[in-house]
C-alpha cells in the first residue's frame, strides 16, 4: 500500500454523524486540533443520510434533560430556518420531537464545526489501524487520490457500525442474544403534496385506528401531524396483496415544511448491515418497498392522491448493528427502574422502542412522562484498546436498551461525553479506563449538558 501522506493531530474522529459532530464541536472549542473522517460529502449520519428524522427526544416531560452543543446547533438551526425547534410529540411516545430540515442541517453543521477549526475530511474512510501495545498508533484511511495516515493521540470511533472497534480486535455483540438477529433496516423517504385536511379528517372520523398522544384532543391540536395507524387499511392492503412489507401500521411525521412527510414504514429483516453484501441487499429490496409503499398510500390513503415521492435515504437507516462489551453493558432493566450511575454522563427518556426482527410488529416499553435514565460512562470504554472511546449507538448495551439509547438527541449526548472524555484524558496524561469521573462529569456539565 502507497501511504502518500501522514497526518497528524490531536484526536481523530470517525464518522460525521450526531455523535460525531459534537464530539468534535466540544474539542475544537476547547483548543484541540480535531481530523474528522466521513465517508459521505456531508455531515449529519443517518438523520441526512438515512432521512432519520424528526429527532426524538430532547425532553423528559417538560424537563429537558440534553442540552450542552447539541441544543447549541438546534438553536443554530432555528435561525437558519432548519427547524421549528422541539414540539410535543404527537404520537405520545416520547415527550418531544424535533422535526429537521436535512439541507440546512448539512451546512449548518459544517459550519458549525469549521469555525472552531475541525480539519472535515470527506469522502474519507478508514480502512485499517496500526497498534501496538493495546495503543492505536495511526488509522489508514482511503480517499479518491490514494492512502494516508492519520497519527493521533486519541481516538473517537463514531462511526455508527464499529468499525474501528472492529479493526482493533475488540469484542463486540451483535443483535439480540438468542439468535443475534438485529431490528429491522429501513428505507426513508420523503413525500410531498399530501392534503393534510384530508388526513386530519379522516383521523377525526376513525380515531380507533390511530395512536394519539393522551395530551392532544387530536391532530389538530399540535404544530406537525404524525400517524401511527390505518391499521384496517394496511390489512385490507396484506389480504389484497398490495403491500405485504411487514408492517402493522402507516407510520409518517409531518416535517419542518407543513404538507411533507417523511415515512417509515419500510422493513427488510433477517440482513445485517455489516455482515457480506447484505447492507447492498437490503438497500435493493429498501427500494423497492418504497415504491409499493407509494402506490399503496396513493391508492388507499385519503389525502395522497396528488403526493409524490421529493427523495430516499442516500443509505438504508440501520437500527443495530456492532456494539462494543465495553466496561459495563446498560440493560433494560436498568433503562425501566431509572438507574442514574455515580458515571453517568448523559441522559435519556426515549421508551424500549424494538422494531421485531421476525416480523412487523412494534414492541415498546415506555417510562412514564417526565421520567429518565442515565447512561455510565463505562459503556463508553472499551476493554482493550486504552487510547479509543467510542460514541453513538455502538456504545455498551444490550439488544433491548439500544432500542433506547439510539435515538439522535441521546447519540448527540453522547458526543459531547466523548468529546468530554478526550479533553479530559489530554489534559491529565491520562487514558480512557483511568480518568477522573467527578472531573469528567463536572467538564460536562460546564459545557451545559444535564446529568441529573
Amino acid at each position: 500500500m502507497n501511504i502518500k501522506e501522514t497526518l497528524i493531530t490531536d484526536v481523530v474522529i470517525v464518522g460525521g454523524g450526531p455523535s460525531g459532530i459534537i464530539a468534535a464541536k466540544t474539542l475544537a472549542k476547547a483548543g484541540y486540533e480535531v481530523i474528522l473522517i466521513e465517508r459521505y460529502g456531508f455531515l449529519g449520519g443517518s438523520t441526512t443520510n438515512s432521512l432519520v428524522i424528526p429527532m426524538m427526544t430532547f425532553h423528559a416531560g417538560k424537563k429537558q434533560i440534553i442540552k450542552g452543543y447539541a441544543q447549541d446547533l438546534i438553536d443554530r438551526l432555528k435561525i437558519n430556518k432548519g427547524t421549528i425547534g422541539h414540539i410535543k410529540d404527537p404520537l405520545g411516545v416520547g415527550s418531544t420531537i424535533t422535526p429537521i430540515e436535512t439541507e440546512v442541517y448539512k451546512y449548518i453543521s459544517q459550519e458549525y464545526l469549521l469555525e472552531d477549526g475541525v480539519d472535515i475530511k470527506y469522502y474519507t474512510e478508514a480502512i485499517d489501524i496500526e497498534i501496538e501495545e493495546e495503543i492505536i498508533k495511526n488509522i489508514i484511511v482511503k480517499t479518491r487520490s490514494g492512502f494516508y495516515k492519520i497519527e493521533a493521540k486519541r481516538y473517537i470511533d463514531a462511526s455508527g457500525d464499529g468499525d474501528i472497534v472492529s479493526m482493533a480486535g475488540e469484542d463486540f455483540l451483535i443483535g439480540r442474544k438468542k439468535d443475534g438477529k438485529c431490528q429491522p433496516m429501513s428505507m426513508m423517504f420523503k413525500v410531498g403534496n399530501i392534503d393534510r385536511e384530508k388526513i386530519i379528517k379522516y383521523s377525526e372520523k376513525n380515531p380507533e385506528q390511530f395512536v394519539i398522544s393522551k395530551n392532544l384532543k387530536g391532530l389538530r391540536d399540535t404544530d406537525r401531524i404524525a400517524i401511527s395507524g390505518y391499521f384496517d387499511l394496511v390489512k385490507m392492503a396484506d389480504e389484497n396483496n398490495d403491500l405485504n412489507i411487514n408492517r402493522d401500521r402507516v407510520l409518517f411525521f409531518e416535517l419542518n415544511n407543513k404538507s411533507e412527510i417523511l415515512v417509515n414504514m419500510s422493513r427488510i429483516i433477517n440482513k445485517l448491515s455489516v455482515k457480506d453484501f447484505e447492507l447492498s441487499e437490503a438497500t435493493i429490496e429498501g427500494r423497492r418497498q418504497i415504491f409499493k409503499i407509494m402506490n399503496f398510500l396513493k391508492k388507499y390513503i385519503p389525502g395522497f392522491e396528488n403526493s409524490k415521492i421529493l427523495e430516499s435515504g442516500v443509505q438504508i437507516g440501520v437500527r443495530e448493528s456492532r456494539r462494543i462489551d465495553g466496561l459495563y453493558t446498560l440493560t433494560e432493566e436498568d433503562i425501566l427502574n431509572k438507574t442514574i450511575f455515580e458515571d453517568t454522563i448523559a441522559l435519556g427518556s426515549w421508551p424500549i422502542d424494538v422494531h421485531d426482527p421476525d416480523g412487523a410488529n412494534l414492541n415498546i416499553k415506555t417510562l412514564k412522562m417526565g421520567e429518565y435514565y442515565g447512561i455510565p460512562y463505562r459503556c463508553l470504554v472499551p476493554k482493550k484498546i486504552k487510547n479509543l472511546v467510542v460514541s453513538g449507538r455502538i456504545i455498551s448495551v444490550t439488544h433491548e436498551a439500544l432500542a433506547s439509547v439510539r435515538v439522535t438527541p441521546i447519540c448527540m449526548a453522547l458526543g459531547q461525553a466523548s468529546g468530554c472524555a478526550c479533553l479530559e484524558s489530554l489534559k491529565e496524561d491520562l487514558y480512557f479506563k483511568d480518568i477522573d469521573i467527578k472531573k469528567l462529569r463536572m467538564r460536562l456539565i460546564e459545557t451545559g449538558q444535564i446529568l441529573e
